[in-house]
């Protein structure tokens, strides 16, 4: 299926399940997916991973930005991707529980400490991501229930929802 103008925002906490939708979606609809850790980060060739300055990221995205149809995931809800909100036509909230969530990223912390990763991931970078992880819900749920934008907002809490939504175009 593939739909020339249309815009989608995923957004959830890590673990949640944003690259696995923004991928069905970028198969199913036939649009490009960019995961917004990409525009964030600049990984060197040690694969230390450092924050790309605020005019790459807003230049880099501005650019996505122009296409007719994206699907855009990540987690960020600040200034430089504020953007990306007002100009979706459709904003997934990615609401797992938190319990699968939580098992999400314990297996993505050791799958990535057998298979050589970049960068490399302690157990420290592990409990951190966790003790955000928690916090970044409740500003999640500010951002659903106080934002300007109830009316693209979609709640996805399993795979049956995303299918539901992905028959909105067929």
């Amino acid at each position: 299926m593939k739909n020339s103008n249309l815009k989608i925002r995923i957004i959830g906490s890590p673990g949640s399940g944003k690259t696995y939708a923004s991928n069905i979606l970028s198969k199913e609809l036939n649009i490009k997916t960019t995961d917004l850790d990409n525009i964030f980060w600049n990984t060197s060739s040690t694969g230390n991973r450092v924050k790309n300055d605020y005019i790459n990221r807003e230049s880099r995205l501005n650019s996505i930005l122009l296409n007719n149809s994206w699907v855009i995931e990540g987690v960020y809800i600040n200034p430089w991707t504020f953007p990306t909100f007002s100009e979706a036509d459709y904003i997934l909230v990615i609401k797992t529980n938190k319990w699968t969530q939580y098992y999400r990223l314990f297996k993505r912390f050791f799958i990535r400490k057998f298979i050589n990763y970049r960068p490399k991931e302690t157990l420290k970078d592990f409990k951190n991501l966790i003790s955000w992880s928690f916090q970044y819900q409740k500003d999640l749920d500010n951002f659903i229930y106080g934002s300007s934008y109830s009316s693209k907002i979609i709640i996805i809490k399993t795979s049956k929802d995303l299918n539901d939504f992905l028959k909105l175009f067929n």
